[in-house]
């Protein structure tokens, strides 16, 4: 039995020879997917129709909302395009007035009229005429607010009779007119008042800043942190220069030394920078005590200058002569200092301003 072939089509040709009943279980599945298919597209189906069908034929058809303020052969009518007032939507309110011939209606401005609404708006379609009669349509767009009750009040219609006496059925006068009864419209349910405290856990929301934020504040930053730098540098040296203003010549002259001695221009080879700075404290404490204006000569100047006056002895005068001339050499002329030289340099600075300084006090006292 299971030496029985069938034949198997693929697109509409023959692809080969296999057992029967493998070819009937291939079928069975065939139609077994078909069938799930077709079982999840009615459930798909059913799913998006569901509510549709479960509303009430009650809301689906419910007509919207209408009143007849007709009088004698005036037809007055009332159209809102909802069967209530919702305060979440606009409506639009439709007044048909239809007259016969010979006669006119004339409607008053209704926007005093109306109650529970916060804008009103209208505007008047053309007349058409109708055989024997000419039917107005005047459109109104309301706008609900939310209010207890909607209403438009009592208004008055205008008649014109252009007829004759004898074929008018109103009245014998030419001009009449009517009042209208209130309309009270429907409004839609309020939700239900919820008592109690509304309970909501507030949190602070992080909203990140931007990058161009965070440039700003980072350059601020840097601009704070320089300012603030250069505040402390100012009030240091600020407070330096007033310390050394209070000392006396020696000791200030000993701390240009130190302060001069710590840069290093001797460590790094710097001998020529080290020199202009020996030599400048030299001349600085010279001006301080003497009042010769020694930084600002040259040392041929300060020496004719020194010479003449009376606290200069010619020991003196040869010492500082041999000290600045040496000092010139390096800075001038190129020669090649060694650390040792400087050293010496920086003691005979020493020893000049020490000596000088005891042989003031001592003619001082």
């Amino acid at each position: 039995m299971y030496n029985v072939e069938c034949t198997v089509y693929k697109y509409g040709f023959k692809t080969k020879q296999e057992p029967r009943a493998r070819c009937a279980l291939k079928s069975f599945f065939n139609d077994f997917k078909a069938i799930f298919v077709h079982c999840t597209l009615y459930i798909i189906h059913f799913s998006l129709l569901a509510p549709l069908l479960a509303a009430s034929p009650q809301e689906q058809t419910k007509p919207p909302f209408t009143a007849d303020l007709s009088w004698g052969d005036v037809s007055l009518k009332l159209t809102l395009d909802s069967p209530v007032i919702d305060p979440a939507r606009d409506v639009v309110l439709i007044l048909t007035l239809t007259t016969p011939a010979g006669l006119d209606a004339t409607l008053p401005d209704l926007r005093d009229r109306f109650r529970g609404f916060s804008r009103v708006e209208d505007f008047a379609k053309e007349p058409v005429a109708l055989g024997t009669s000419t039917r107005r349509e005047t459109v109104w767009r309301l706008t609900p607010e939310v209010a207890k009750d909607y209403v438009l009040r009592p208004f008055a219609v205008t008649l014109t009779d252009t007829r004759s006496n004898q074929q008018s059925a109103i009245s014998n006068q030419q001009f009449s007119s009517f009042a209208t009864r209130p309309i009270t419209f429907p409004a839609a349910p309020l939700p239900e008042f919820v008592e109690g405290e509304i309970q909501a856990d507030l949190k602070p929301l992080y909203i990140p800043p931007s990058p161009r934020t965070i440039a700003i504040w980072s350059l601020l930053a840097l601009l704070g942190i320089g300012l603030l730098i250069l505040l402390i540098w100012g009030l240091r040296h600020l407070r330096r220069v007033v310390r050394e203003h209070r000392m006396s010549p020696r000791e200030r002259a000993f701390a240009e030394l130190d302060r001069l001695l710590h840069r290093g221009y001797i460590e790094k080879g710097l001998y020529k920078d080290f020199y202009i700075e020996l030599t400048h404290v030299v001349r600085r404490y010279i001006e301080r005590t003497h009042g010769i204006h020694a930084p600002a000569q040259t040392t041929e100047e300060f020496l004719r200058e020194a010479s003449r006056h009376p606290r200069f002895t010619g020991d003196v005068l040869q010492r500082l002569k041999d000290f600045l001339e040496s000092a010139d050499l390096i800075k001038f002329a190129g020669v090649t200092a060694t650390p040792d030289l400087a050293s010496s340099s920086t003691d005979a600075a020493r020893r000049y301003i020490d000596a000088d300084s005891v042989s003031s006090l001592s003619q001082q006292a």
